[in-house]
This record gives C-alpha cells, sequence and structure tokens, in this order.
C-alpha cells in the first residue's frame, strides 16, 4: 500500500495510518457480508415473487446458513458435489448439475450451508425431491464422490433412485497402493466394459499384474461395489454412459469468482451466469444440421465406421449374430438391445446394431433415443430465469437493514 500511494499519489503515509486504513477497509467488508445475510429473506421473496415456480428456502441459524434455489427441471442423471467457499464467512455450497444431450452440465440446484454433512445433504435432497415433485426417485440416477453423509442421504431420501461413484475419486484412492501406468489403463478398461464377461477378462488382466501380491490390484479393486462404477453393471434406464462426475469441477471454475463474494452477490452472480448460459446453450440449436445432437450424429457415424469390420447372419426372425473380429453379439432390433449393452447404456444404437440395420435396409439415426432430439434439448431450456427488481424493490424491514436481524 505504502509503494503504491508514493508511486499514484507522491503520498508518504506512516505504518500506522496504513494500518488503520486497512482495518477501516476489513470493517467494511465484513460488514458487507452481515448485511446480506440480514438480507437473505427479503431477497428470497423477491426471487418467488420474479421466477414463479422456483423454490427458495431460507434458514438461518447459529449452526447453520443455508440458501437455495431449486429450478423445476430434470434429466437422466444427476451429478452431485460440494464446493467450498472463500468468503468472510467460508461455508460451502451444495449443488445438484444435470447433463443434456450436448454433455453439457445444467444447474438444477444450489444451497450454501455451514458444512457437508449427512443432516445438510438430507436436507437438500428433500428439498430436491419436493421440487421436483419426486417421490422415491425411480428413473432418477445420481453420480457422485463416496461421501458418507451424502451417500446415506441419497438412500434414505431416494430410495428407488440408481447412484453411481465417480471412477476418479475412486482411482485416487486405489492409486495410493498401486500407482502403475498400465495398471491405471486396466482399472480404466474395467470401468469402460460394457457387459460381463469383459469386465472380468480386464480384472482378471489387471489381477495377473500384481499376481506376486497374491491378485491384490483386482481385490483391492473389488473393494469398491462395480454396481456403482462399472458400465456392465449400469441401469440402462438412463441413456447416459457417465463415470465421474468431472462436470462438478467445470462448474467450480465456471463460479470461481463468485464463490469470494457475500452471500446475495454471489447468489446474484450466479444467477445471472445461470440465466444467460440457458439463452446461450438454447441458440446451439440453430447449428444443428439433423433432428439428433451433433453429439449423438458424430457418434453413430463413428459406430457406422466400425461395422466395415463386422459380418452379420441372419435367423430370419429377429436374431442378428454380429461378428467383429473374435467377438460375437447378439442384436434384437424389435427389442433395442444389444448382448454388448452400448446401445441399451447410451441410447445410440452400437456398431453391431447399426450392422444388423443396414442388412435390414434400415437408418441408424431412426432409433437413436428421444433424449438426443431436437425436441427434447429443446424443451431442456424452454424454461427461463426471470429478471429481477434491484434491492430498492425489496420489503427489507428496518430490523435487517440496521443489521439487528
Amino acid at each position: 500500500m505504502k509503494r503504491e500511494l508514493e508511486n499514484l499519489f507522491e503520498l508518504n503515509v506512516s505504518q500506522a495510518k496504513l494500518k488503520r486504513a486497512t482495518g477501516l477497509a476489513l470493517l467494511k467488508l465484513e460488514g458487507s457480508f452481515l448485511d446480506d445475510y440480514n438480507k437473505l429473506e427479503a431477497f428470497g421473496q423477491e426471487l418467488r415473487q420474479s421466477n414463479p415456480g422456483t423454490d427458495v428456502v431460507i434458514n438461518i441459524s447459529r449452526s447453520a446458513l443455508e440458501k437455495v434455489g431449486l429450478e423445476k427441471w430434470a434429466e437422466t442423471i444427476d451429478c452431485v458435489d460440494g464446493i467450498f467457499l472463500k468468503g468472510r464467512y467460508k461455508g460451502q455450497m451444495l449443488v445438484a448439475l444435470a447433463q443434456d444431450s450436448m454433455n453439457q452440465f445444467y444447474p438444477i440446484a444450489w444451497a450454501v450451508v455451514d458444512k457437508e454433512t449427512s443432516m445438510t445433504w438430507t436436507w437438500f435432497f428433500q428439498c430436491l425431491k419436493l421440487s421436483l415433485e419426486q417421490k422415491d426417485g425411480l428413473g432418477v440416477t445420481f453420480i457422485s464422490d463416496m461421501q458418507k453423509g451424502l451417500i446415506d442421504a441419497v438412500k434414505n431420501t431416494f430410495p428407488e433412485s440408481h447412484h453411481r461413484f465417480c471412477v476418479r475419486h475412486i482411482e485416487a484412492n486405489w492409486q495410493k497402493k498401486w500407482r502403475s501406468g498400465q495398471m491405471k489403463k486396466l482399472m480404466w478398461w474395467c470401468t469402460w466394459s460394457t457387459y460381463e464377461e469383459e469386465f472380468k477378462d480386464q480384472l482378471r488382466k489387471l489381477g495377473e499384474l500384481s499376481k506376486e501380491d497374491n491378485y491384490s490390484a483386482a481385490k483391492d479393486l473389488l473393494h469398491f461395489p462395480p454396481q456403482a462404477w462399472c458400465r456392465a453393471y449400469l441401469d440402462t434406464r438412463c441413456k447416459n454412459m457417465m463415470v465421474d462426475n468431472n462436470f462438478t469441477e467445470s462448474f467450480n471454475s465456471w463460479i470461481l469468482q463468485a464463490r469470494s463474494m457475500p452471500i446475495i452477490k454471489m447468489l446474484e452472480e450466479i444467477r445471472i451466469k445461470v440465466m444467460n448460459f440457458l439463452v446461450k446453450n438454447e441458440d446451439e440449436i440453430r447449428k444443428w444440421r439433423d433432428d439428433f445432437s451433433p453429439q449423438a450424429v458424430k457418434l453413430s457415424n463413428d459406430y457406422r465406421a466400425i461395422t466395415h469390420y463386422c459380418k452379420v447372419e441372419f435367423n430370419g426372425d429377429f436374431g442378428y449374430e454380429i461378428s467383429e473380429g473374435d467377438d460375437r453379439h447378439i442384436v434384437d432390433l424389435s427389442q433395442k438391445r444389444c448382448t454388448c449393452r452400448v446401445w441399451q447404456l447410451s441410447g445410440i444404437p452400437c456398431p453391431h446394431a447399426i450392422k444388423a440395420m443396414l442388412y435390414d435396409k434400415g437408418e441408424a439415426e431412426d432409433d437413436i433415443h428421444w433424449f438426443d432430439s431436437k425436441e427434447a434439448y429443446s424443451l431442456t431450456y424452454k424454461n427461463k430465469l426471470q429478471p429481477v427488481r434491484g434491492q430498492q424493490f425489496w420489503k427489507i424491514t428496518e430490523a435487517q437493514d440496521s443489521g439487528q436481524a
């Protein structure tokens, strides 16, 4: 401060004055943080009024400071995580994000709590349950780290939902003992296996690398239930093969500056970013050349290229026997199924299915799941966040304005 004052204003200020100025600045900043908490209820009421259908829940006490904004929107997979705040009073933000057919995150809900616990996660999921009008979570898939409080909260609040574990979190724990690059590669091949026989084959290869340690690398990996992280065991109702929650890190970076602000300024910054985000993503559909998302069309074209290496045999009924090198799979077009399970998991016909369709003189795009359609994407971004008036319109009581609330 002393150097900048000398360079910019040619002022020579004493150390004592600089300390007093610093103290006044910190006091002003701290007051801003306190003022925001005092005005939370007025802010929440304005949000309710300007955005009907948005749930705003506020509960302030000595043990918890909480705020949530929930949008009336749900998708096939919800990624949940906790993010550390950097403001004067710290705390954490709990977030629930969905994924659209362009593999972009879609913010559903966000909440500020004192810390991540089973109690705060349960509260968050109960709010989510009411807002999305979910009963027991049937048809909903969550993906998260393996934080015990979070896992228990999902299980208790959404007992019928499916819960996947982020493989990168599993990898970080597993690699504390097994650091070989080849082992890491095989661990991911285990994760990406889409049917049980393939998973067991990759697991066997992993075990062979640690044979001298009694196959411990494979055994240690199985400490994490594969039903929650291996594609071979994932539920096929959710048309999404995602096995990590990396886009919470994208959201984390996206709100990086906001995380250091007082609570209302932070929530306002996030609200405006989401409002602009919805408009921007909706405009993306104008670039689509097909009735399905560019991501789905590209993957379908890649699969079509693989069909050149496949051979088809047809039984004259519904069964197609597709050979790809040493692998052979059965496709049932009437059930939209292949024994490799890629079609069921992703909603996009696998190379074996496409080979059978071409033999049957059909088109692969006709059987891409509706989730990847232009219609579904348009519905995703149909609802918007509405503008919110400034503080002069908020119903702030005298006690709140004076900081006594």
